[in-house]
């Protein structure tokens, strides 16, 4: 019973970090990699934690968690 009642407890512990994204205001280009270190390290510079390729239009999205 007493395990029951740790494993219900515990359910409740798992949390995902959100990731926040803003588009690069310094990036220039078109990103055609989804880890492109070149977009990662200008977010780096706008004070995010990396970056990332997205969308349609292939262009920088800096992250950070949120």
């Amino acid at each position: 019973m007493s395990q029951y009642i740790i494993y219900l407890s515990s359910l409740g512990m798992v949390a995902e970090a959100k990731e926040c994204e803003s588009l690069s205001q310094k990036f220039k280009g078109v990103c055609f990699m989804s880890g492109h270190s070149n977009c990662a390290e200008i977010c780096e510079t706008e004070g995010f934690t990396g970056g990332k390729c997205e969308g349609i239009r292939r262009r920088c999205f800096c992250t950070k968690p949120c």
